[in-house]
């Protein structure tokens, strides 16, 4: 009975997530959880949710248990990076890109945020390389892009002021083209 309950109210989370119910849908997400629905998609839902509402800490915390679960979930260490980047770790969030990033070499959005941990730590170079890989895999995965940047618009926005003020960022070694492209995305 436990169990159904715990199905019935992941289902019910899952819908207010998808109706942009964030507080509700992690109030829904906690109570399945407590009643039996430990599962990998379960965290990374509510920890999405999490980040939608600036619950940073919580939000790592979901993502570290899906780790915990499954250290090849791709995904938890993509969105566990976004976290730990707004919170301005980025060792820790270039840490989790690069884990990404060996599970899925072309995931363009996680060379792109770890472009912009870089870049927010002030090393240029690297991060201009990886937004030049960014951009190689841009077309293939655009729709992935568009959901990254409308999730976690703030980080990139904050990245492109940086490449476009040449006296913070004067080496960036990024075309104007280059840099359009990357701002188009944001405002898809």
């Amino acid at each position: 009975m436990n169990n159904i309950n715990s199905k019935e109210l992941f289902r019910t989370a899952q819908r207010l997530f998808i109706e942009d119910k964030k507080h509700e849908c992690i109030d829904v997400f906690s109570k399945a959880i407590d009643a039996g629905e430990k599962t990998q998609i379960a965290y990374l839902s509510r920890g999405v949710a999490f980040i939608k509402t600036e619950q940073t800490d919580d939000a790592i915390k979901d993502f570290s248990m899906v780790v915990s679960m499954n250290n090849n979930n791709m995904r938890a260490h993509f969105y566990r990076g976004i976290a730990y980047l707004s919170k301005a770790d980025f060792h820790n969030a270039i840490r989790d890109f690069d884990k990404t990033i060996e599970l899925k070499p072309d995931h363009g959005a996680a060379f792109f945020a770890r472009g912009s941990a870089y870049a927010q730590s002030g090393d240029t170079s690297e991060a201009a390389r990886n937004f030049k890989t960014a951009l190689i895999y841009s077309e293939t995965e655009a729709q992935g892009f568009a959901d990254t940047f409308g999730i976690f618009r703030t980080q990139f926005e904050r990245t492109l002021a940086l490449m476009t003020d040449e006296s913070k960022m004067p080496v960036l070694e990024l075309t104007e083209d280059e840099i359009d492209k990357l701002k188009s995305w944001l405002e898809e």
